[in-house]
């Protein structure tokens, strides 16, 4: 095999495997995506399989709010909770790779913010 038909090949190869790459489905996310303590620049969250807690910087004002469930999807996860009686949700997606990055995505219940795990 020349050189240049070994080259032609690879190059063949390497473009199939990025097109299978691409188009190969991305897997739903998992609590373990989420679950955990998450830091960011006005609070901290933390969740757990049925509640999330939130801690403010500002005041250390610290809340517990009971989780109906979480939706998983791919690239994101929405959490249903509850304050006072009152029926939320907010949906995180922007995960990173290498699991220490997410965004909280804005709604009426909140604006987008970052955040990091915290270590």
């Amino acid at each position: 095999m020349t050189s240049k038909f070994r080259n032609i090949a690879l190059s063949v190869v390497t473009i199939a495997a990025l097109a299978i790459a691409v188009h190969a489905p991305a897997a739903a996310m998992e609590f373990e995506d989420i679950g955990g303590k998450w830091c960011g620049s006005v609070s901290s969250y933390t969740f757990t399989p049925t509640k999330l807690i939130v801690v403010l910087y500002a005041d250390r004002a610290r809340y517990e709010y009971n989780v109906d469930d979480y939706v998983y999807e791919e690239g994101s996860i929405t959490v249903n909770w509850e304050r006072n009686g009152e029926k939320l949700f907010t949906k995180f997606s922007e995960f990173s790779g290498d699991d220490k990055f997410m965004a909280q995505q804005q709604n009426n219940a909140g604006p987008r913010r970052e955040f990091k795990r915290c270590s």
